[in-house]
């Protein structure tokens, strides 16, 4: 083999070993690279609301409503005195990946799955939660309510399917638990929600609309 045909040679492996770091190196990564870029550009958005109703205590009902606009969190918050005539409220920007946290940890807890519950013959609160969320073009959403989380959270009652077909028998010998502490849990990582200076805000609405509960009707409608 002379020099040439020994250039040749050369340059024939150098233009294989090009070819071949392009198929297993970098046209691979380019295609990462253009799926992370898609997903970096694609819009998402998130929200929880939670619809609070309480038939006990100085407040007669709350809102929570969390919000991710493209990682741009804000939080609102509602509160009514017993009798309704008082509604005060905020609605602040968060930072921080607390907001990312609670959605993870709501939707560990089934929100996404999460069925209605049948309202108690006394319910002592009542609640609505809803969920929204869009990535990209795809998204979804649901609502679904309940009443007394800690009722369900804590019950030993069990629950035995009818069995209309068969008159001789028709109650299920097999039960299945009532219990489920997944709705106290959602209920709880709402309102647990929030930096201190979100929570004292909270606080600080909740003991002023119990103090207005007790000033008369005209002093109230000031």
């Amino acid at each position: 083999m002379n020099e040439r045909q020994r250039g040749y040679l050369v340059l024939g492996i150098c233009a294989l070993l090009v070819i071949a770091t392009w198929f297993v190196f970098v046209q691979p990564y380019l295609a990462r690279e253009r799926a992370v870029n898609q997903v970096l550009n694609e819009r998402s958005t998130w929200t929880v609301t939670m619809q609070q109703y309480l038939h006990e205590g100085p407040l007669s009902e709350q809102t929570y409503r969390i919000n991710n606009n493209d990682g741009k969190v804000d939080m609102f918050y509602s509160a009514t005195n017993r009798d309704g005539s008082i509604t005060k409220q905020f609605n602040v920007p968060l930072s921080g990946p607390q907001a990312t946290f609670l959605f993870e940890a709501l939707r560990a807890e089934g929100i996404w799955g999460l069925q209605d519950k049948p309202v108690l013959p006394h319910p002592k609160d009542e609640y609505i939660f809803e969920v929204a969320q869009t990535l990209g073009d795809e998204g979804g959403q649901r609502a679904f309510g309940f009443s007394d989380p800690e009722f369900w959270a804590t019950t030993k009652g069990s629950e035995y399917p009818l069995n209309m077909k068969d008159p001789n028998h028709p109650i299920g010998v097999t039960s299945r638990p009532l219990r489920d502490p997944h709705y106290q849990k959602i209920v709880q990582l709402v309102e647990q929600f929030g930096p201190p200076s979100v929570q004292e805000a909270q606080n600080t609405i909740r003991a002023e609309l119990a103090a207005s509960n007790d000033r008369p009707q005209a002093a109230r409608t000031r």
